[in-house]
């Protein structure tokens, strides 16, 4: 028997699960890391976390502000892990040299061969390792604000004005090249430029 009680009882209940599935599908983040027999949380040092886990297969830095005197500021370090194309990448984000979040990212690959490096595979979502990976680094490395609304999977990080890098990729006088813009170490959208060369 519906009555207004149970109905608003079962509307409360599905936004309470709507809002949990909103959170399980955000970018995920973990408190602590096994490497080996070695557990790294947050809070850890980065010497320790290097001491466990090694040497990052890519390392990069998030920009914060830029000083006329000093240049672009760092406002963190980031740290790329690939494990294997059975496992999700790991991204640990360092400030001031303590490890602050571990997150998730896509699945490895394997590192003798990560895909290739054409036009159409550059793609939003990349990792800035698969993109490093696949591609190298690039023929130009722009660090810019760029204004505009955030990206739709982390709105929590955007605002009226973002600090992202472009990478330009030229794939020669038979294409257009590439402008890939990247925020947060992850590449958030793929531009088509102009042809060069003879």
């Amino acid at each position: 028997m519906n009555t207004p009680e149970r109905n608003a009882m079962l509307h409360t209940l599905t936004l309470g699960l709507i809002a949990l599935v909103l959170l399980a599908v955000a970018a995920p983040t973990e408190a602590s890391m096994r490497c080996g027999a070695r557990l790294v949380t947050t809070g850890d040092r980065d010497y320790d976390v290097r001491s466990a886990c090694g040497e990052p297969d890519h390392r990069s830095m998030v920009w914060s502000s830029y000083l006329p005197a000093r240049g672009w500021i760092a406002e963190e370090e980031v740290w790329y892990y690939n494990l294997g194309p059975q496992r999700l990448m790991r991204v640990l984000r360092f400030r001031h040299g303590r490890l602050r979040q571990i997150e998730t990212a896509g699945y490895g690959f394997n590192p003798d061969s990560p895909g290739s490096c054409r036009p159409r595979d550059l793609r939003a979502g990349m990792s800035e390792l698969e993109l490093v990976a696949r591609c190298g680094e690039p023929d130009s490395l722009t660090i810019r604000r760029r204004a505009g609304s955030s990206p739709p999977r982390a709105p929590w990080y955007g605002g009226p004005e973002r600090i992202v890098e472009e990478w330009l990729y030229d794939f020669g006088p038979q294409h257009f090249y590439r402008l890939v813009i990247l925020h947060r170490g992850e590449v958030e959208r793929v531009e088509r430029g102009e042809r060069h060369g003879n």
